[in-house]
């Protein structure tokens, strides 16, 4: 649990309730944990990286959908794997 929650455990289950009840996600960010990082000076940067997971994770589900409806996700995964690695993102054994 955050640190800079208030509250006594009763409203944080109910606000727990009330975010799944909504389908939001309750689990805490990767920065949280981190003992050199105050809650509150993390706590923008953390709510931009889960939004944006939370982004890639609709987009590509939708995307994936889209594809199967209209038969051309065999098309797309025959072009994806075709494309070479993005420079920084993919080493190989040469250094």
């Amino acid at each position: 649990m955050i640190l800079a929650t208030q509250g006594d455990d009763l409203e944080r289950r109910d606000a727990r309730q009330y975010l799944e009840d909504r389908a939001v996600g309750t689990s805490e960010g990767v920065f949280w944990n981190m003992k050199c990082i105050s809650p509150t000076t993390i706590f923008v940067p953390d709510i931009l990286h889960t939004i944006y997971l939370g982004m890639l994770k609709h987009l590509m589900d939708w995307v994936m959908s889209f594809l199967k409806q209209h038969s051309r996700i065999d098309k797309f995964n025959q072009l994806w794997a075709m494309m070479p690695p993005y420079p920084g993102f993919a080493r190989f054994n040469n250094p």
